[in-house]
């Protein structure tokens, strides 16, 4: 979603392939276990970062209206549109061309590990939300970030380990907004977390569905924050 975003070309032509694979098919459907429980289907959506809309896609099948998605990837957004889906903006996550309280919900699903200024998108997020900010990351306090990290030494990938997130550093950009924003602040919700034991190449349903889904070490994991109108106007409005 910003300058050195690394999905153009043959990078956005392949992404879906890993969904295609008997590993991305386990994982797809554990991580849309977890989406399906921070989103409403009753809430216009906003997708930051959406890609090639896979998830937008996956949403719509799952009986909710067409998310509105915006990325930086013109390649991506090409193959979006192939999909079928309309609601398309070619934009910057750090500047979203939309009105404040545009929409119910936005939504990150891997993709906010990927923009230079965290904060900014962050804000921004909150910005054109009214009800809630939904991120769903790759955990760096996880057996996958372990798995990649080690072999991050002999072979390059785009989901290097300096790409994940720590619960941690998602509340905190949570309250950044809080104190940059005069109107809203954010309250944050259940952690919900999947892939537990999944390194890439192997995932057991079974055994994550045994563990659960709120463990704070799934490689995949998902925080809601919802907003709260603000009484006064005391905070700061620039970031």
């Amino acid at each position: 979603m910003e300058s050195r975003n690394p999905f153009f070309g043959k990078v956005a032509e392949k992404y879906d392939m890993f969904f295609e694979t008997s590993y991305g098919k386990a994982v797809f459907e554990l991580e849309k276990q977890l989406l399906l429980k921070v989103l409403s289907r009753e809430e216009s959506l906003l997708e930051v970062g959406c890609g090639t809309g896979f998830w937008s896609k996956v949403l719509i099948e799952e009986d909710f209206k067409e998310p509105t998605g915006i990325d930086i990837s013109k390649d991506m957004l090409a193959i979006a549109k192939k999909k079928g889906l309309k609601k398309l903006v070619l934009g910057n996550a750090e500047f979203l061309p939309f009105k404040s309280d545009s929409f119910d919900t936005a939504f990150f699903v891997t993709s906010l590990e990927f923009i230079k200024n965290k904060k900014r998108a962050f804000v921004e997020a909150v910005r054109v939300s009214k009800k809630s900010v939904v991120v769903a990351f790759l955990n760096r306090y996880s057996l996958l970030y372990l798995y990649r990290a080690l072999h991050s030494f002999f072979k390059e990938s785009i989901y290097t380990p300096g790409n994940f997130l720590t619960v941690d550093e998602v509340k905190n950009l949570s309250k950044y907004a809080g104190s940059v924003l005069k109107e809203k602040f954010l309250i944050p919700g259940r952690l919900h977390s999947t892939l537990s034991l999944s390194i890439d190449g192997f995932v057991n349903k079974k055994w994550e569905e045994l563990i659960g889904f709120d463990t704070p070490f799934g490689g995949f994991t998902v925080l809601k924050f919802y907003i709260r109108k603000r009484h006064g106007n005391s905070k700061r409005d620039r970031y």
